[in-house]
């Protein structure tokens, strides 16, 4: 019958959205999932909200979905886990109080201007 087939089962992944999440705040289905990967569904307060209706995701949520190949696990781990990479809140931002360079001052008393380049993710 099912000669040269392997029969793979499905492997079913939940992750649990963390507040610096890159997610948070945005819809389901605005996810793109590695191939053989799908949503079932977000799990919020001890209730299933299915994917059919594309829910928008909170802090605390767990994003539930599955594999069809076990071997895209890892894929599937490594896309829903995204965090910024600093502290992040969409209610405050860390580096609002980093002076500007028309704010600075130069320690050796000069008036050349301060230049910052620096870029932050």
């Amino acid at each position: 019958m099912l000669k040269n087939k392997e029969i793979l089962e499905p492997s079913l992944f939940g992750v649990f959205i963390q507040a610096n999440s890159v997610y948070c705040g945005i819809h389901l289905t605005d996810i793109q999932l590695p191939e053989q990967c799908f949503f079932l569904g977000i799990l919020r307060e001890s209730k299933v909200i299915s994917a059919i209706y594309n829910p928008s995701i909170f802090a605390g949520d767990y994003i539930l979905t599955i594999a069809t190949h076990p071997m895209m696990v890892p894929a599937l781990k490594v896309t829903l886990k995204k965090i910024h990479s600093v502290y992040y809140s969409l209610n405050s931002c860390l580096l609002e109080a980093r002076p500007t360079a028309s704010q600075s001052v130069n320690s050796d008393g000069s008036d050349v201007p301060i230049s910052f380049n620096s870029t932050y993710y």
